[in-house]
């Protein structure tokens, strides 16, 4: 990989690291370019600005991040109902998650409100995660395993919410065995809906 590519990817993956942990408006470019041992001017050279750093980065590594860590996809010779358990049980293992939450709904909540170009790339990302989870659960519809009153569009929301709220939880409060305890009053509403 040339020189210019490998400070690009380095300064991508530092950016994602500070505004996951620290926000958007808390991470500076000074920041960034010392942890990456990068001149200023090497940054110039890839990325415009702090916003053009983040909205790459969110296009390179925060949506490549959110698609590994919620895989809402029906697991072979495994119930729709065991795929999320297994979900949730993976969420849990994952420590920065538990201990910062979901970055996505953490910039969401932070940058949606104030600047359209990211509320439009952020809001996509999340409409996507509540399309497959969507699909799952319709899945689970046309293989008979949950009644058809399962309102899907709605349960879908439901889910990702409450996954996203109890991951929102502040760092003290937060643990894998908390992540656990909570998403099961997500498992136990969506069994109620079981042939």
């Amino acid at each position: 990989m040339a020189k210019k590519q490998v400070t690009r990817e380095k300064l991508l993956d530092i950016t994602f690291e500070e505004v996951y942990i620290h926000g958007y408006a808390a991470t500076s470019i000074d920041a960034i370019l010392k942890k990456a041992k990068v001149p200023k001017g090497s940054m110039y050279h890839h990325f415009r600005s702090k916003k053009a750093l983040v909205l790459a980065m969110i296009q390179e590594r925060l949506f490549v991040k959110m698609d590994q860590i919620f895989v809402y996809d029906k697991q072979k010779d495994k119930t729709i109902l065991e795929t999320f358990r297994d979900v949730f049980a993976n969420l849990s293992k994952n420590a920065l998650l538990i201990k910062y939450g979901c970055p996505l709904y953490r910039l969401m909540v932070e940058l949606s409100p104030v600047d359209g170009e990211f509320d439009t790339i952020l809001t996509s990302k999340a409409l996507q995660m509540k399309t497959g989870i969507s699909t799952l659960l319709q899945t689970g519809i046309e293989i008979g395993e949950f009644d058809e009153s399962l309102d899907v569009e709605s349960f879908s929301g439901f889910i990702l919410s409450g996954v996203w709220g109890i991951l929102s939880l502040s760092p003290s409060l937060s643990s894998s065995k908390n992540f656990l305890s909570q998403s099961k009053y997500i498992l136990n509403e969506l069994e109620s809906y079981k042939n």
